[in-house]
């Protein structure tokens, strides 16, 4: 499955969306990978189109030809001069295996950007209204206040998985380094490396419709399904 997408219009002198589409379709056609991807202009020419992991792909910039970037990983492949150029070594390839879809999806579950002055009683507000799960963006390497302890240990209480993502772009949260995260730990918040924070979400929602009960959705969470967690964060380049 590929998406594709333009960031100018097809009526504007400098649209990329035809590029774009041609590209795609001619790597759908004939690439050797079975992974779900985002293929979009590698730069500000027409000359590539890079195929992004679709749980590490993220808009990095508002109208840039590139805006879409992989981050914290290479991209899968790109499409030069008519021909797809593997990037990555180790992809699913392309065989006679029956799909299997499962498309069920958890509604309620939140993702919650942590500030300062952030309130308990946000978090209270999710739990009183039913929410089955919450990925908190933390400050980083994976933190939030003292002061959110006593209504984390409510929700924990009340059954919400509760998992951590990081707020920063690039790089992976570590909740051993410091106090405050060995402590969300015990608590019961889930650390989840550097999955990005819409990819926890979205996992999240469909782990909790795809299992019987809490354990089998973390235990779904923790497992690596399509690359949304890396091995090691690679040092790219692009940020700053």
């Amino acid at each position: 499955v590929i998406f594709v997408g333009s960031q100018r219009s097809s009526d504007r002198p400098s649209s990329d969306a035809a590029t774009n589409l041609l590209g795609v379709v001619s790597t759908a056609a004939h690439a050797p990978f079975a992974e779900v991807v985002l293929g979009m202009h590698e730069t500000t020419s027409d000359t590539s189109i890079v195929f992004h992991w679709g749980t590490k792909a993220r808009k990095l910039h508002t109208s840039t030809r590139y805006a879409f970037q992989s981050v914290n990983t290479e991209p899968l492949a790109r499409y030069v001069d008519g021909k797809v150029e593997m990037i990555a070594e180790s992809y699913r390839k392309r065989g006679e295996g029956e799909l299997e879809l499962m498309d069920s999806f958890e509604s309620k579950v939140a993702l919650i950007k942590f500030h300062p002055g952030f309130q308990p009683s946000t978090i209270d507000w999710y739990v009183d209204d039913g929410y089955k799960g919450v990925i908190l963006e933390g400050t980083g390497l994976g933190h939030v206040s003292t002061g959110l302890y006593d209504a984390l240990r409510r929700a924990v209480k009340e059954g919400v998985v509760l998992g951590m993502a990081p707020q920063c772009v690039w790089g992976r949260i570590d909740m051993d380094v410091y106090s405050t995260g060995r402590e969300l730990q015990e608590i019961g918040v889930e650390p989840l490396g550097d999955m990005l924070a819409e990819t926890a979400f979205v996992k999240l929602r469909w782990a909790l419709a795809n299992s019987d009960d809490i354990e089998e959705a973390m235990e779904l969470m923790r497992r690596n399904i399509a690359g949304e967690y890396s091995d090691r964060t690679l040092y790219t380049g692009r940020f700053g």
